[in-house]
């Protein structure tokens, strides 16, 4: 871009031919109709978990504070058990600049000298939530709404409560399908919508950060949106906003299982309605080009508590 601007909302990224509403500058949700009702709840205040590891469970953090500090690197002086890399995980290889940066900074998070600054809560009012990667005791290791996709960062736990699910989705790109486990069994599964080529929906490891309700079912997104903490890996803006990968619904159902979006996931209302009902803001999300026969989700456990 050539006058950077500060973008101060996401744009879940539907169809290209769309253009969305702004509500007081931030995205709405609606298919340019009344914004999302802020009415959905991450499990923000569930008590702390067993220490144990449990195998199918996701760790996640919510926020206490109106902030949270994200640092990029581990102070020197933190010893981790087992020893542990202190620096941020950017592993993904974006074609497009950083999100945040200079000039570029959401209303959400904006990038600091020490690494990124989070609101809480967050612009629909709910919970801020990341997902934990290792619980080093004061510190832990967290996945966080950044690009490069798959950014980490490390969190002062003194700054956050803790809780964990035993839901997981995960989608195959090269059979449009997606599955919802809850532990090792599925709870539901659907053919959805993926990105065209030339935006094509980003891979590895997501969750999903919230939960927005729309206040109709027949908008372009459906009956809900869970914004992810991915960004396309294509393009730097989308309507004038930050190009947040999104699963949601659709009202257009006889697009599944092709590749019609600008990077987002289109799920059939009935199913998007299921999903959302039992899932927590946290639960993780593994998108595979092909799903492996091996290191899946499924057979994987995450950080303890």
């Amino acid at each position: 871009m050539n006058s950077p601007r500060r973008l101060g909302h996401f744009r879940p990224i539907a169809a290209a031919a769309i253009s969305l509403a702004l509500v007081l500058g931030v995205a709405a949700c609606s298919d340019g109709k009344k914004a999302p009702s802020d009415t959905s709840t991450s499990e923000s205040t569930a008590s702390t978990a067993s220490t144990a590891v449990v195998p199918y469970q996701t760790t996640y953090a919510t926020a206490k504070g109106s902030k949270l500090t994200v640092y990029s690197e581990l102070p020197k002086s933190v010893v981790t058990t087992p020893p542990s890399s202190t620096s941020t995980t950017t592993a993904a290889k974006a074609t497009v600049a950083a999100i945040p940066r200079t000039g570029l900074n959401s209303a959400a998070v904006k990038k600091t000298t020490d690494g990124y600054e989070f609101t809480n809560p967050t612009y629909y009012k709910n919970p801020l939530v990341v997902d934990v990667l290792e619980n080093q005791g004061d510190w832990m290791k967290v996945l966080i709404t950044a690009r490069p996709n798959h950014t980490t960062g490390w969190i002062k736990a003194e700054d956050v409560t803790i809780a964990a699910t035993d839901f997981h989705l995960e989608l195959d790109l090269s059979t449009f399908h997606l599955k919802v486990f809850q532990g090792a069994s599925v709870f539901v599964e659907t053919d959805v919508v993926i990105g065209k080529d030339s935006t094509p929906t980003p891979v590895g490891r997501f969750f999903v950060t919230e939960k927005i309700k729309n206040s109709s079912d027949t908008g372009v997104y459906g009956a809900w949106i869970l914004p992810t903490n991915g960004y396309s890996e294509v393009l730097d803006t989308f309507d004038n906003g930050l190009p947040q990968v999104a699963f949601h619904g659709t009202n257009q159902p006889e697009l599944v299982r092709t590749k019609s979006s600008n990077g987002c996931v289109r799920i059939p209302n009935d199913v998007v309605i299921k999903i959302a009902g039992a899932i927590p803001a946290g639960t993780p999300i593994d998108i595979f080009a092909t799903t492996p026969t091996v290191g899946s989700i499924t057979t994987a456990t995450t950080a303890k508590p």
